[in-house]
């Protein structure tokens, strides 16, 4: 090594000695006698709970979407990974939570049978069942996570399993009214006005969470509700007692009270908006899987207003 290469490395040396002694006792290092700094100029990630739980989240841990924001870890077996969470997948229990209580922008899978969830899986990697809406994001997004080529079968087994073994229960009141409160939409969920503004309803559901904030923190016990037409209720009945014809009754295949059978999965009292979703999904053709020959002869005669009144219906009963 030439004297040259040799005094430069020794130079290095000692500007590196030079700095890091200049920042150790540069004022404010840590340990020093310096005053903390005060924490209102340095904001940061705010930590947070929801009644109930003793869990604390972040803003930041609260919407990592490849981690489940599990508040009451006792109420449900520990989650498979898949549904906890694992880079680089979304996690299934982000969107559907832990509990499989779901929200308005996806689907309730609590409750739902196994063999059910493992071939709404299989009807998706296969394409047969696609988003009902390509400008809805939340079945788009399922869509590119159930077949993502990292997403294993193991996983699927996993996750449908879990599912399948917690028990659902209901969050939303519904309410038959010809005006509801203004609503504007936050990541694709109504979000009701609390200023006493009002609107007409039309021939629509509209379904929010009653405590924003809440829904947001994805809260489990965060209750809806859910605005219908007047009548929309009994209606709806009416029309699930089939027409005598092509339509059958929704109890010959989703058993009594329509609490399902091994041919028709449990659909009471679940919620509005993703219940007619299918319903138009089945009509529109973007669900053709092996359940969907079925449905197809059930809804080809029915009117969007149909849809509303059978959804409603439905999510009026009882789990």
């Amino acid at each position: 090594m030439s004297q040259w290469k040799r005094l430069a490395g020794a130079g290095s040396l000692l500007l590196i000695v030079a700095v890091a002694t200049a920042q150790d006792k540069a004022p404010g290092k840590q340990g020093s006698t310096a005053a903390p700094s005060p924490q209102w100029a340095f904001p940061g990630p705010l930590n947070k709970s929801v009644p109930g739980s003793k869990a604390v989240y972040s803003d930041v841990q609260m919407f990592d979407r490849a981690s489940s924001v599990d508040w009451f870890p006792g109420t449900h077996p520990s989650m498979p990974a898949a549904v906890k969470g694992r880079l680089p997948l979304y996690a299934c229990g982000f969107c559907h939570l832990p509990e499989g209580a779901g929200r308005p922008e996806n689907a309730a899978l609590a409750g739902l049978p196994y063999e059910y969830l493992k071939q709404q899986i299989a009807d998706m990697q296969s394409r047969v069942r696609t988003a009902p809406d390509p400008r809805f994001g939340p079945a788009v997004n399922m869509i590119l996570t159930i077949t993502h080529p990292q997403l294993t079968k193991a996983d699927t087994d996993e996750a449908a399993k879990y599912y399948s073994g917690l028990k659902y229960t209901k969050h939303t009141r519904i309410v038959e009214t010809k005006e509801i409160p203004r609503v504007t939409t936050n990541s694709f969920v109504y979000v009701f006005d609390q200023t006493g503004a009002r609107e007409p309803l039309g021939e629509r559901i509209v379904e929010g969470p009653d405590d924003f904030v809440r829904f947001e923190m994805r809260d489990p016990n965060v209750t809806f509700t859910a605005y219908v037409p007047m009548g929309a209720t009994a209606r709806g009945a009416a029309l699930a007692k089939g027409d005598g014809s092509a339509r059958a009754s929704c109890e010959s295949c989703h058993g009594p009270g329509l609490k399902g059978t091994p041919i028709g999965p449990p659909i009471a009292g679940r919620p509005l908006t993703p219940t007619f979703r299918q319903l138009r999904a089945f009509k529109t053709g973007t669900r053709n899987g092996q359940g969907a020959l079925l449905m197809k002869p059930v809804v080809a005669g029915l009117s969007q207003k149909d849809m509303i009144d059978l959804a409603t219906y439905v999510g009026s009963l009882e789990p």
